[in-house]
């Protein structure tokens, strides 16, 4: 994967994140039918693949 794409992929991510706390945020009513040990699971890969794909196109081979 190319450094742009990469770039394009990780700040969408970003904007998809912010997007969703925005929401959970004025919706406290609604929340995930699963544990949330399984949730914050899925939180942390995502920011970890974000982040992944932030730095990875800054970093030298």
């Amino acid at each position: 994967m190319n450094k742009s794409i990469s770039r394009i992929i990780g700040v969408i991510m970003l904007i998809v994140a912010f997007v969703f706390i925005m929401f959970a945020l004025n919706h406290p009513e609604k929340s995930f039918s699963w544990n949330n040990t399984i949730t914050w699971l899925l939180y942390g890969v995502y920011f970890l693949v974000t982040v992944v794909l932030l730095i990875a196109p800054k970093m030298k081979k």
